[in-house]
């Protein structure tokens, strides 16, 4: 009992004591105030908007990757599963997508397709998110000898190394039931999906940009659209729940320069106070549009043309 509540319980932990870390290296008083003081109202209503956009997005990205892979799902019956699975995506982004497998599965497509379906949009995500961050970094001037550049560089050369995999086809692994979907969408179809996901992922990563600027925290532009990427892939990490703690940290360290304060611990203090506050009220977001999309959801099995 105890061995099997540390598994579940670890994840959440080791969110909690990162940002413990962080609240212990900034001053308690400025700390306290940002949070009673900060304008709460207007942060909740701009997370909760950018939750809605990212839930249309995110719907018209995961129909086009299920296109691709021949799952005849309706926009509307794509809606309400991905928006079902944000509750999972509570826990982790992988579990979130896991529950995409299981309503794939439920709907007639084995376990096995309905597992490389899934990691086929997971695949076709990160990668979009990665090129965008590369990008990002290149064109905006960022440090080229920092380790998060070189880490960038080092995926997209898998993700290139992927793609010939992709185009070669070799017989060893294209026919196998969970690498299939990969295999049979081609360099064309991971070109569809990662086109469609990127009207997603922009939002994403402004998303967090707006919630800075609504809590009064003026980033420029052209600095959240350099470095933003980075925090959502600190975000995305399978390292703690929604990335508590990392992306506090990653926050943090990117952006408390441009928080109001007369020391750089009362800026770090600010930022630290909105990524939490933000944190809180996105995964509340994130529950209400969950919660509204379950009984939809759940309302049968109509079976897509699907391949089994």
């Amino acid at each position: 009992m105890l061995l099997r509540f540390a598994k579940r319980a670890w994840p959440w932990l080791l969110g909690v004591a990162i940002v413990i870390a962080i609240v212990t290296r900034v001053p308690l008083d400025a700390f306290g105030a940002a949070i009673h003081e900060g304008p709460h109202l207007r942060l909740a209503a701009v997370d909760f908007a950018v939750i809605v956009v990212i839930l249309v997005t995110d719907t018209i990205a995961t129909w086009l990757a299920l296109r691709v892979t021949a799952v005849r799902w309706t926009i509307a019956r794509t809606m309400w599963v991905r928006g079902a699975t944000y509750i999972l995506s509570l826990l982790n982004y992988a579990v979130g997508q896991g529950g995409m497998g299981y309503y794939l599965h439920r709907s007639g497509v084995s376990g096995l397709r309905a597992a490389g379906i899934t990691l086929f949009t997971m695949g076709t995500t990160l990668a979009t998110l990665l090129l965008l961050t590369t990008a990002a970094w290149a064109i905006g001037g960022q440090a080229t000898s920092t380790p998060t550049w070189w880490t960038l560089v080092g995926c997209c050369a898998a993700f290139a190394v992927y793609i010939v995999v992709i185009a070669l086809r070799p017989a060893v692994i294209a026919h196998r039931e969970i690498l299939a979907p990969m295999f049979e969408t081609g360099i064309i179809g991971h070109a569809i999906a990662m086109l469609g996901r990127l009207p997603h992922v922009i939002i994403i990563v402004f998303g967090h940009w707006l919630a800075m600027l609504a809590w009064g925290i003026p980033v420029p532009f052209g600095v959240a659209a350099t470095v933003m990427p980075a925090v959502v892939i600190a975000g995305v990490l399978p390292i703690s729940p929604a990335g508590l703690g990392t992306i506090q940290a990653a926050l943090v360290y990117f952006f408390s320069d441009y928080a109001a304060g007369a020391t750089a611990d009362d800026r770090a203090a600010l930022v630290l106070a909105f990524s939490i506050v933000h944190f809180v009220y996105a995964m509340l977001g994130q529950l209400a549009v969950g919660l509204a999309c379950l009984p939809l959801a759940r309302r049968g099995d109509p079976k897509p043309d699907a391949q089994a």
